[in-house]
């Protein structure tokens, strides 16, 4: 079933408009000899309704989200009501006076449409501007990220790289040196990927593909194996195709930090991943101090201060999922992330490939 967007709201009310004016007008057709009036007055307000109709036509194939198309569909109840109230109101008072009102229908029915003409325009142009200013902020928030990821990883590769190439040069343990330096020139290509896809992510520039969830984590976790101070267990299905990007390592990486950074000095994280018939879910549990009661239950706002746990978030929505948080039965916090599973008929046209 369709669902109902502002778009179609103002459709609606330029319609019924139009409707009301033709209604109008035929039956003074009926009643007049003189059909110049009305045909003219039927230009008037029914072109007016028309435009209305065509602005929802418009609004509906502009870039507007549904909550900034309800924003303009408000705007246009909004305009038209002050409209129609003003008119009203100038005829009641003329009522009053014992003056004559000649069709009172006719003024109203064009207050109603320049009215929801005015608040159409008006509502467009606020959520356009609103859209602009929401756009400007995601932008900057994605460079931060960014430079935050580039910075602290990337320069950590670097530095894993630059100091096994001092052993290879020295020609102590060479042939384990290379192969270290090329593992993590392979991890710096992997991030760089990561980091662009996070990047799109938050500008809303996210074309989604299949993406084996267990293949993710494997590829995360494997970067885990040389701190031995972290213990990473897992326990993955086979395959858990999501509709995602480069991006969901993010959320699995940072979720794995977030279990070391909150554990004790040996830290112990369980990575589960389970292929259900509609979801896919990945749950990461610690043995920390957990979480106080009141941080339980859906991540829905989440403070950018947060860092990996917004950045968490956000990309989970992206991806149409949602994270919740809870008690481990590590005895630590439990982060369970539910994507929806990947649907080959939704993403036909897309040639999408594991990550």
């Amino acid at each position: 079933m369709a669902t109902v967007r502002g778009h179609h709201a103002i459709v609606a009310l330029g319609a019924a408009a139009l409707l009301a004016s033709v209604f109008h007008h035929g039956s003074e057709l009926n009643s007049l000899s003189n059909l110049t009036g009305p045909l003219v007055a039927l230009t008037v307000d029914g072109g007016i309704a028309l435009a209305v109709i065509y602005a929802g036509r418009r609004i509906a194939s502009a870039d507007f989200s549904p909550t900034e198309e309800w924003r303009i569909a408000r705007w246009t109840v909004a305009g038209t009501v002050l409209a129609v109230t003003a008119i009203g109101a100038t005829l009641v008072v003329r009522g009053f006076e014992g003056r004559a009102l000649a069709e009172p229908p006719f003024p109203l029915l064009v207050a109603a449409g320049a009215g929801s003409l005015g608040g159409a325009i008006a509502g467009y142009h606020a959520a356009r501007q609103a859209a602009e200013a929401r756009r400007a902020r995601d932008a900057v928030r994605a460079v931060s990220i960014v430079n935050h990821l580039l910075r602290h990883d990337l320069r950590n590769d670097l530095t894993t790289i630059s100091g096994y190439a001092d052993l290879a040069a020295e020609g102590d343990a060479r042939g384990d040196a290379v192969e270290v330096i090329a593992r993590t020139a392979a991890e710096g290509v992997d991030r760089i990927e990561e980091t662009s896809a996070v990047a799109d992510a938050l500008l809303g520039n996210t074309d989604l593909r299949r993406v084996d969830l267990t293949d993710a984590v494997r590829r995360v976790t494997a970067g885990f194996a040389d701190r031995s101070a972290v213990t990473v267990e897992t326990d993955l299905d086979d395959d858990a195709p999501i509709a995602a990007t480069d991006g969901v390592r993010s959320i699995v990486d940072n979720l794995i930090e977030n279990a070391v950074e909150h554990g004790g000095p040996e830290p112990t994280v369980r990575v589960t991943v389970r292929d259900g018939d509609e979801t896919v879910t990945l749950t990461v549990d610690d043995d920390g101090p957990g979480l106080p009661a009141e941080r339980h239950g859906p991540l829905v706002k989440v403070d950018e201060e947060a860092g990996g746990l917004w950045l968490v978030a956000t990309l989970a929505a992206e991806y149409g999922g949602d994270v919740v948080a809870d008690d481990a039965d590590l005895g630590g916090a439990r982060f369970v992330v539910t994507f929806p599973r990947f649907d080959p008929s939704e993403y036909a046209a897309v040639a999408g490939s594991d990550t």
